[in-house]
């Protein structure tokens, strides 16, 4: 599960991607988020760890490919319920 910084960084990639066609630059990540290039980089770093992003050339932002733009919610676990139940909700109420 991405932390919230991490997820803020995701989100602003992937905007910056949809509407500006490009991926931010570093400085525009640190106006944006107010945190330092370190921080940035080791969330970037945690990102492509977790298969959200594709960083190769890590010296530039500009190659950066987004694989993953949602985080994964886990599934909830459901209890199957009897095929009767479902039609008699249907015929009785």
């Amino acid at each position: 599960m991405l932390n919230d910084f991490e997820r803020k960084i995701l989100r602003i990639i992937v905007n910056y991607a949809g509407q500006r066609r490009r991926v931010p630059r570093m400085d525009e990540l640190e106006n944006k988020t107010g945190r330092s290039k370190a921080f940035i980089h080791e969330s970037l770093l945690e990102l492509e760890r977790r298969q959200h992003i594709l960083w190769e050339n890590k010296s530039t932002l500009e190659g950066i490919l987004i694989l993953q733009a949602w985080e994964q919610a886990p599934q909830p676990i459901r209890k199957s319920q009897p095929a009767g139940d479902a039609v008699k909700y249907f015929t009785e109420y």
